[in-house]
């Protein structure tokens, strides 16, 4: 038999192409087209009668066993018609797609060696995406040609937007995206429990009238390294078992991503005290990833909401439970990262820092716990992550931040202590507790020098800590505030994070957080 492995690639960088919501939208739409619907028009074109919870390879001439995220792997008996699948539906993604990279491979795939296969079966197809021209190679520019106005590719076509606006230059792959925006609204709607007309007031709430708007990835901790435990134990080198296993993996961790979703939206709704849909649009929604815009506000509880759900979903999953017992897992984990921006701000660059957020600060924690990292970020130059945490150092330039912080069930481990979405929370509220006159407990002021102590030096900062200590001596309600703004009596403490130790403090975090924290105002 022979393993077709088909996969998209730079698929946030296909969405976030163009800064126009609409042609957002339509881009996920597209995406997430080519393994719910492109896919099984593709197999029942080459493969016909093709039923995929009915066909088995012992059985039948093909079997899908993934299809999430834009990741598609599918068993066939022919290579030849292997080979067709790959083109019906690469031609499909030219046409329809134009700019999404989509590319396969036909595998030969010898009985008993399953799972050795599906190891290799990436670099193989990474193999075959470097032997053949990217997306950028589609658009040529000589002769000379106009630009279009929302993504700079060449121009094919001239549309107007609305009633009474001006005619606008578009590329093929905006005139797709903007085609495909209707039914991007029916599939979200659906997704979120909302009719399109309400998507579309969300879109345009996001794009128009929202002072901050958030991007939030999210994402499996150790997920590549789970899979392949999960093929590797699966009864030695049994075929059948091995696909299987695989099938009930993707389609497990599948289902609990779009059921913590449904969870998150109703907690973080009820915790915010806003009836109705959440202006929350879920762009990439397939396997362990997870792609969202919405409002500022919303970003931070949201995505704690979604890491809870998400590992109390794959703690109880039919599907995943004998899987994660046979690994000795409690549950599945996940890393999010949030960059919370004005609303104009390029969404291609808060994308690329919730990536890093995701990647090189919350994923560093075990592989079964779950964390988020933030910035809000104020300035408008491109963000550089490793330049926004040392911007404000302590001496000798180690970071300040306490991120990640954690959430769920990891929350009671010895590296999670002053590190937790508790701890954020308890020192946002120091920072916006008032008394009965209406007067902030610690001022503006206050909170702000202490901050440039934290500039320079430890030693500066517990100084500054201690004086603020001696002026509210005589103010039971200020010194408790005071002390819940540090980790066991100091606004500093030491970490160790990889192979070094270094110092940090939440009082920044917490400063940050404060005007997209709700619980804590």
């Amino acid at each position: 038999m022979y393993l077709v492995v088909m996969a998209t690639a730079g698929n946030q960088r296909y969405i976030f192409s163009s800064g126009k919501r609409q042609e957002i939208v339509g881009a996920s739409d597209l995406i997430a087209r080519v393994n719910e619907a492109w896919v099984l028009e593709a197999l029942a074109e080459v493969f016909q009668g093709f039923d995929k919870d009915t066909w088995r390879i012992e059985t039948h001439e093909a079997e899908l066993l993934v299809a999430a995220a834009g990741r598609i792997t599918v068993l066939v008996k022919d290579k030849p018609a292997g080979q067709r699948l790959v083109t019906v539906l690469t031609c499909r993604a030219l046409e329809e797609a134009p700019g999404l990279d989509l590319c396969g491979a036909v595998i030969e795939c010898p009985v008993g060696r399953f799972g050795e296969v599906l190891r290799s079966s990436q670099s193989q197809l990474a193999s075959v995406r470097e032997l053949r021209p990217g997306p950028e190679g589609r658009f040529l520019r000589l002769p000379l040609i106009a630009d279009c106005a929302s993504s700079g590719l060449p121009a094919s076509a001239v549309r107007r937007e609305g009633p009474g606006e001006p005619s606008q230059r578009r590329s093929a792959a905006a005139m797709k995206k903007l085609a495909a925006y209707p039914g991007a609204l029916d599939r979200l709607g659906r997704r979120v429990s909302a009719d399109p007309k309400t998507m579309r007031e969300m879109v345009d709430q996001l794009g128009l009238r929202a002072d901050w708007v958030a991007v939030v990835h999210a994402d499996g901790n150790g997920l590549g390294e789970v899979f392949q435990s999960v093929v590797e134990s699966a009864n030695g080198h049994n075929d059948r078992i091995q696909a299987d296993s695989l099938r009930d993996f993707s389609l497990g961790v599948d289902g609990c991503a779009k059921r913590a979703l449904l969870t998150a939206l109703d907690r973080t709704s009820r915790e915010l005290h806003r009836p109705g849909p959440l202006p929350v649009l879920p762009l990439v929604l397939g396997g362990d990833d997870l792609t969202v815009v919405c409002e500022g506000e919303v970003a931070l509880p949201f995505t704690r909401h979604y890491l809870e759900a998400f590992e109390e979903e794959t703690a109880h999953d039919e599907r995943l439970r004998p899987l994660l017992d046979a690994l000795k897992r409690p549950h599945l984990g996940a890393g999010a990262g949030v960059a919370i921006v004005k609303r104009n701000y390029p969404f291609h660059f808060a994308y690329e820092l919730a990536e890093q957020l995701a990647t090189e600060e919350a994923k560093k924690v075990k592989q079964w716990s779950s964390a988020l990292a933030f910035v809000a970020l104020y300035e408008s130059s491109a963000p550089d992550l490793d330049r926004i945490r040392k911007s404000v150092s302590l001496s000798g330039g180690s970071s300040s931040s306490a991120s990640p912080y954690l959430v769920g069930a990891g929350t009671g481990e010895e590296p999670a202590r002053g590190r937790t979405w508790e701890d954020l929370v308890r020192r946002a509220d120091a920072l916006s507790r008032r008394d009965e006159l209406g007067e902030l407990l610690i001022s503006r002021g206050a909170a702000h020098d202490l901050r440039e102590g934290l500039c320079l030096g430890q030693e500066v900062a517990a100084s500054r800590l201690e004086l603020l200590r001696n002026r509210y001596s005589g103010d039971t309600a200020r010194t408790q505030v005071l002390e819940q703004l540090t980790h066991d009596g100091e606004l500093m403490w030491t970490v160790h994070d990889g192979n070094e130790d270094k110092h940090v403090t939440g009082l920044l975090d917490a400063m940050a957080a404060l005007p997209f924290l709700a619980e804590a105002r």
